[in-house]
């Protein structure tokens, strides 16, 4: 085989026995990474299990570029039942860094980690050798403690991954965190090692990545393009930052592997904490707290420590929290005033600051589940929300969290995170988080929020660089339809926001298969090509050259619907998903745009909802794939189980 190393890891924890399955089992049809997740979850994950159940595979997974020169392809693809998501469901999160690589190198297309230990343990992963070590050492220590003693034991080029106290305490919002920084963040992965008695995982590799044609693909990486993800656009919005601040010698920029341009999220570094002792060190990621730059990154760096969603606390939980006290449910967490602003919050950006003492106390009580409000809060909002304040606190999570995914808004024009998107341009990221297990930006939305928009003629205040003429030339091959980037179409036609919706969700299904990174995959627009239109089968001639498996990019498409419709399937069999369960989301988006200010009607999204199953061959009645699109997908075993439990569509 090219590119894929042929075997995939398998650990039970309980009986200790390993072994390997064989990659050939599922590709090249699934690609990799996440495809191949959900055909081992199909096969082997029965209706029933729990997040913290034995029987729950813990599923960290590489693809066929992970290792080699392709631009954003450090990545690694986390699966399994989420603890985090209300009601658990199976889901996945990506995570950045080195440790895919190296997994790679080590021999293996992924890990499948079942069971429970007896007692704390953690894997060594070495050149197509594993071995189930004793953690007494370590178990209880944070993220970075357990990273130098793995490495001071196993050598210093050994990779690691590894949960911190949230997760050995099973917090539903607990990452597994990586040496670099980077972490499976959303999903509560980290509470899944937890339940496993899994602290961590280290792993180190002398391989290679075999490819079917080096000069060509070495070729094609590059002059793969070095654009970034956005233009420069003439008329910013004066609302968004135009970029993150630079604190002389205490910062400096990285990159995940053998990425083409270096990230955006930069490391700090030996920032002074403010009112306290001692310097912290955290990578500036895309989430923040909204503090004083000295509490910002030592919150951050307490949180990758403690192995903490930062995310789900600094957009949810705080905002929460003001939200209950300017309602009168509670002044204070241990002793410490919760901040609020002198106005009503509507939208995250109305939300007070938060001092260093409040972030210290606030992520410790979390972390060790700290009396009834930390035990409870160490859940996420949504879960606590049941328990606290005698439920009194659960009206205010819907300007917070659309109701059945368990995580915040992000990037769809309402509460606030993740940047400013512009009516109608918002539409397609909403019929995005209707229909997925999870907060749609980690692979899909971003393609369309963080790129496309910005090549826009118009978006919100933004004025991208090419004419609505350019726009709907590039729409019209890219998407086979001209209208879906011009502004003078909002619901009508449906198919203008529709389309884009199913095409980046089926694009961010290969992104999280082969696996790459999203801020590098798919751009559309470009500046540098005469059309303006991006090389968009970059990843299809990628595919082919490394695997040897000649792949068009309608091939590769196809795989990558395939993949969708398969998650699409588990979700319909072992959880219940329907139309019902989509529609439920709404209600989260039912208030004024923060940045526009229009306000969705209803009715009207219903009908494009409509749309979207129509062309996706779903039945609109209940949202279930018909038996017609799984076999022209290749999935006829899921049609007949499907059809067998009466959930076809």
């Amino acid at each position: 085989m090219y590119g894929w190393t042929g075997k995939i890891l398998r650990v039970d924890l309980s009986s200790g026995r390993v072994s390997h399955i064989d990659t050939s089992r599922y590709v090249p049809q699934l690609l990799g990474g996440l495809g191949v997740a959900a055909g081992i979850a199909w096969d082997e994950l029965k209706p029933g299990v729990g997040p913290f159940d034995p029987e729950n595979l813990l599923m960290v997974m590489v693809g066929p570029l992970t290792g080699t020169l392709a631009s954003g392809a450090g990545r690694v693809e986390v699966a399994g039942i989420a603890p985090q998501q209300r009601p658990s469901r199976f889901s996945r999160s990506g995570m950045g860094g080195h440790w895919g690589p190296e997994l790679k190198y080590a021999g293996f297309d992924g890990m499948v980690v079942q069971g429970k230990a007896p007692r704390p343990v953690y894997l060594w992963v070495h050149d197509g050798e594993v071995e189930v070590l004793d953690a007494a050492d370590i178990w209880g220590t944070g993220t970075y403690a357990t990273t130098v003693a793995l490495r001071a034991k196993h050598g210093l080029r050994t990779r690691v991954i590894s949960c911190g106290p949230a997760g050995e305490r099973l917090s539903r919002i607990a990452i597994i965190q990586t040496e670099t920084g980077s972490a499976s963040g959303q999903g509560g992965y980290g509470a899944v090692m937890g339940s496993k008695n899994l602290k961590a995982i280290a792993v180190q590799g002398t391989g290679g990545v075999r490819i079917a044609r080096p000069p060509h693909f070495l070729g094609i990486c590059l002059n793969a393009s070095r654009e970034g993800m956005s233009p420069a656009f003439s008329s910013p919005d004066p609302r968004k930052p135009g970029g993150q601040p630079e604190y002389g010698p205490h910062h400096r920029t990285r990159k995940c592997g053998f990425c083409m341009t270096h990230c955006t999220h930069k490391i700090y570094m030996n920032v002074a904490a403010e009112g306290g002792s001692g310097a912290s060190t955290a990578a500036q990621h895309c989430w923040g707290y909204d503090a004083s730059h000295r509490a910002h990154i030592e919150g951050r760096a307490l949180t990758s420590d403690y192995g903490i969603n930062g995310w789900e606390v600094s957009y949810g939980i705080i905002p929460w929290l003001q939200l209950c006290r300017q309602h009168g449910l509670i002044d204070s967490v241990d002793g410490v005033e919760i901040p609020v602003p002198q106005k009503p919050i509507e939208y995250m950006r109305d939300c007070a600051p938060s001092p260093a003492e409040f972030l210290r106390v606030l992520l410790n009580i979390i972390a060790f589940r700290k009396g009834p409000l930390g035990d409870a809060l160490a859940d996420g909002a949504c879960y606590a929300a049941e328990r606290l304040f005698g439920g009194r606190g659960k009206p205010l999570l819907d300007r917070i969290y659309p109701r059945h995914a368990g995580q915040t808004e992000h990037w769809a024009g309402h509460w606030g995170p993740g940047g400013n998107i512009y009516w109608p341009w918002w539409l397609p990221v909403m019929l995005q988080w209707c229909v997925d297990t999870r907060d749609p930006a980690n692979d899909s939305s971003h393609q369309w929020t963080s790129h496309v928009q910005f090549y826009l003629t118009q978006s919100g205040p933004y004025r991208g660089p090419f004419p609505l003429e350019k726009v709907r030339a590039v729409a019209a091959k890219v998407y086979g339809n001209p209208d879906v980037c011009d502004p003078a179409f909002e619901y009508d036609p449906s198919d203008t926001k529709a389309i884009p919706a199913i095409w980046h969700h089926h694009r961010g299904m290969i992104v999280d298969s082969l696996v790459l990174c999203d801020y590098e995959n798919t751009r559309v627009f470009s500046v540098l090509s005469e059309d303006g239109a991006a090389d968009t089968a970059l990843m299809s001639k990628l595919f082919s050259a490394c695997t040897g498996v000649e792949t068009s990019e309608r091939e590769l498409d196809l795989a990558g619907e395939r993949v969708f419709n398969l998650l699409r399937a588990i979700d319909i069999r072992n959880h219940g998903r329907d139309r019902k369960v989509d529609e439920s989301t709404i209600g989260g988006f039912m208030y004024p745009g923060k940045d526009d200010g229009v306000v969705l009607d209803r009715e009207r999204f219903l009908h494009l909802l409509d749309r979207y199953y129509e062309l996706r061959g779903w039945n609109k009645a209940n949202g279930w794939p018909a038996r017609a699109k799984l076999e022209e997908l290749g999935l006829k075993a899921a049609a007949d189980e499907l059809e067998a439990i009466g959930r076809l569509g």
